[in-house]
């Protein structure tokens, strides 16, 4: 009887509380869990336009930095070339102050042989030129030019005479080439001028379409590496490169003159200790170590994995054609000098970031290869290197978006072009 008390106690208390939470308490459960399921949504959708707000401005700050990277590697083609006309135009003008000079030269010359012939002519008609109508030469000629050439036709010159007018002649042919040269110069440098100022509007124009480009992002708070080798850099880079092309020719006639001597040094020797070793005594020779092979017209700069190759590019970077080969390897690894020569640039430099430029003679002809987005440089410009020597460590400087070295081979002076191979020849030719 107890027991049966007990549950219906228990039974009696289940139903009231089953029943006091039944409809009204369930349904107010049901109405949390809804919202907070929407809330849930809502914030979903939110951050899923959020996510897609940020990849569509990623996407444009992508496209606008291409659009910049393009813009830099169409300017980075003007500024070459302005500083190339620039150079041509300082050559010319050089020409013309040669020309100039020497058409003085010349001119005074002639003077001194026409004041000498002068003489002669005096004095032969004052010995009595006999056969020779001297009225019909002097008043028949147009000038003293052509007195001496019919003079010369006519063969009244005496012997011991012919060879003073005949180097008036040489002079007078030397002083014509000379102006006709001087006029040509002066042609050509005025040509070259229409060409420089051409180009330099163009690179002005391009320069302020870049500055507004930089100002919007940057009002918009976007950062980005974006740098350019300037005018100037070009320029000196350009003189530099004479300057290192003559250290390199004049450092392999030193090696040349050094090698002889020491040939003739040692054929000396040798022809002693054979007279030593006719005479009785005996001579140990000692094996002469050689140099390590050269590995080739060049040798692979560095190891590492092949990222991109020479050739056309997609132009997403900002150039249609890529001008080296991208190897690819941790930061630091070493940089070697792909051939002997002088180093004509060694530092910081627009969009190569840190950078070596090495100028070599091979054979006559002249070869630049360059080394970019380095760590590290560990030599100087002016400095002659070694094939193999240590240049410094890859890494990402300049516009490089990862630790890799981009190297260039130039047939000829250095001379970049975004959208075709311009001097660069294929480096893995060589290899």
């Amino acid at each position: 009887m107890g027991n049966l008390k007990k549950f219906a106690a228990t039974v009696t208390l289940g139903a009231l509380l089953i029943g006091g939470t039944s409809p009204t308490y369930a349904a107010s459960l049901t109405e949390k869990q809804k919202k907070v399921q929407e809330q849930r949504q809502k914030n979903s959708s939110e951050q899923s336009k959020a996510n897609s707000s940020i990849q569509s401005r990623e996407q444009a700050i992508s496209k606008e930095q291409q659009e910049i990277n393009k813009l830099d590697a169409e300017l980075q083609d003007v500024i070459n070339d302005v500083a190339q006309k620039k150079a041509e135009i300082r050559a010319t003008e050089e020409k013309i102050k040669k020309l100039q000079a020497q058409i003085k030269k010349y001119e005074a010359k002639m003077k001194a042989q026409e004041d000498l012939m002068k003489d002669r002519m005096a004095t032969m008609q004052k010995n009595g030129g006999s056969s020779v109508n001297w009225a019909e030469f002097i008043f028949g000629s147009k000038d003293f030019g052509d007195l001496i050439t019919r003079m010369i036709t006519a063969g009244t010159i005496q012997e011991n005479d012919q060879q003073i007018f005949e180097e008036y002649e040489a002079t007078k042919e030397k002083l014509a080439k000379a102006q006709a040269d001087l006029k040509a110069e002066r042609d050509s440098l005025v040509k070259q001028k229409e060409d420089l100022e051409k180009r330099q509007k163009e690179l002005d124009q391009k320069m302020k379409e870049r500055a507004a480009k930089i100002k919007k992002l940057e009002a918009e708070k976007v950062k980005f590496e974006s740098k350019l080798m300037s005018l100037q850099e070009m320029e000196d880079t350009l003189k530099a490169q004479e300057q290192a092309i003559q250290a390199e020719i004049e450092a392999q006639r030193r090696a040349e003159e050094e090698a002889r001597r020491a040939a003739a040094a040692a054929a000396a020797a040798k022809k002693q200790q054979g007279s030593s070793s006719n005479s009785g005594s005996s001579a140990s020779t000692a094996p002469v170590a050689s140099a390590p092979a050269s590995g080739g017209m060049f040798q692979r700069p560095a190891s590492g994995r092949l990222s991109q190759g020479w050739g056309p590019a997609s132009g997403a970077n900002g150039y249609s054609f890529h001008n080296g080969l991208d190897i690819a390897g941790p930061v630091g690894t070493p940089i070697y000098a792909a051939q002997t020569g002088t180093v004509l640039r060694a530092g910081w430099g627009g969009a190569y970031g840190n950078h070596v430029m090495i100028a070599h003679v091979i054979n006559g002809q002249v070869w630049t290869t360059v080394y970019a987005h380095m760590s590290s440089v560990s030599v100087s410009a002016g400095q002659r290197v070694s094939q193999g020597q240590n240049l410094g460590g890859m890494g990402s400087t300049g516009n490089s978006t990862g630790s890799h070295l981009h190297f260039e081979i130039h047939r000829g002076g250095y001379s970049y072009s975004s959208s075709s191979a311009g001097s660069t020849v294929n480096p893995a030719s060589f290899f």
